[in-house]
């Protein structure tokens, strides 16, 4: 999972919540793309860490998959049959499962037939009694529509209200994922990029919300650069295509026997050195710029890998092993990439850095 960055307020509202006797079960409404199942996954990172209430510390959070529950169900009652299976276990754990609901509406009317019930019936009777406890997310509209209709539903659930965040915050929400994008893509990300996705999808892409929007553009202008390195640069290409338009120009050349002709072919055979000269540095040049930035991305992907696994060792309680990560192998790698790239400060043939004038181009299409 990506690190959930600034959303503790909510993250908090949650746990109080879940920590409730009565109406523990929190639905999170807000705007598509405002980050509601993001808060929910940072509560289960809290979670994984420890870092919860003593009353949720050893809860596990599943996600419902209305999708999958409803594929295939072709006979009446075998809808109802997998969802209270899934209940039944839900149950039988004692509290420690907690079930997440993406896009809650769903279960208003879902596996619904002719003499059967609905899945929001099969769940009432449980969240009722306290048997289940639910995390639900859903857009206004849609909670409007389809679960204030049902009040024996709507009064289980415990409304939790999701701004969209400012520009600022989503700003910070853009650092804590650069290292991400930065591995992922094998690409350099200056923060003058992350301003100006913040700032630019606030200002004019009106159809879609923060940081929903801003993240995309960041991925899709590092999935632009990213292309531009594997693909052969234009100058070097331009140049390949001199060269074999003048040898072809020679070949045709060759069986003219006139002065004209000879003089050309003196003229294209000078050019023709030239070129491929400067051609073959450029190859060599290209070749070892693109495997300097694929050593680069692979360095990376590493360390990033380390971090992840020194978090894991402290959780497990491995001190051993997450002080040989922390003191060796980490401030290592962390050594060798600031050198590698230190030597990429030269002149380069390839473009590895997004920056702000990338991310206007693409809001800019």
């Amino acid at each position: 999972m990506d690190p959930i960055i600034g959303r503790d307020e909510d993250i908090r509202k949650v746990e109080e919540i879940l920590s409730r006797k009565t109406k523990n079960n929190p639905v999170l409404i807000g705007l598509p793309g405002v980050g509601k199942t993001a808060i929910i996954e940072g509560l289960a990172q809290r979670i994984v860490r420890g870092d919860v209430p003593s009353n949720l510390k050893d809860k596990i959070i599943y996600e419902l998959d209305m999708g999958a529950l409803i594929a295939g169900a072709k006979f009446q009652g075998e809808f109802e049959e997998r969802l209270k299976a899934v209940i039944n276990k839900v149950k039988n754990s004692n509290g420690k499962i907690i079930m997440f609901i993406d896009e809650l509406h769903l279960i208003v009317g879902a596996g619904r037939t002719q003499g059967s019930m609905d899945a929001s019936n099969l769940l009432k009777p449980m969240l009722a009694r306290g048997e289940l406890r639910c995390i639900g997310a859903t857009t206004l509209d849609e909670y409007r529509q389809y679960i204030e209709k049902d009040a024996a539903l709507e009064r289980r659930f415990r409304k939790m209200i999701i701004k969209e965040p400012t520009v600022d915050d989503t700003l910070a929400i853009l650092r804590g994922l650069k290292e991400r994008f930065e591995a992922y893509h094998g690409v350099k990300i200056h923060d003058s990029a992350l301003r100006a996705a913040s700032y630019l999808s606030d200002k004019y892409i009106t159809d879609r919300y923060l940081p929903d929007k801003a993240i995309d553009l960041v991925d899709e202008a590092c999935a632009l650069i990213k292309i531009a390195i594997d693909s052969v640069p234009s100058f070097l290409d331009e140049l390949r295509r001199k060269v074999m338009h003048l040898e072809i120009e020679k070949a045709a050349l060759s069986k003219e026997k006139d002065q004209g002709s000879i003089n050309r072919l003196q003229e294209i055979d000078k050019e023709l050195k030239d070129k491929k000269v400067s051609l073959d540095q450029l190859e060599q040049d290209f070749l070892k710029e693109k495997a300097a930035i694929e050593h680069i991305q692979d360095l990376k992907t590493r360390l990033e890998q380390a971090k992840a696994q020194l978090e894991q060792y402290q959780l497990a309680g491995d001190f051993s092993k997450a002080g040989e990560l922390q003191y060796s192998i980490i401030p290592n790698l962390e050594k060798e990439l600031e050198s590698n790239e230190n030597l990429k400060k030269t002149e380069r043939l390839l473009k590895e850095d997004v920056t702000n004038d990338d991310i206007a181009t693409i809001v800019a299409k």
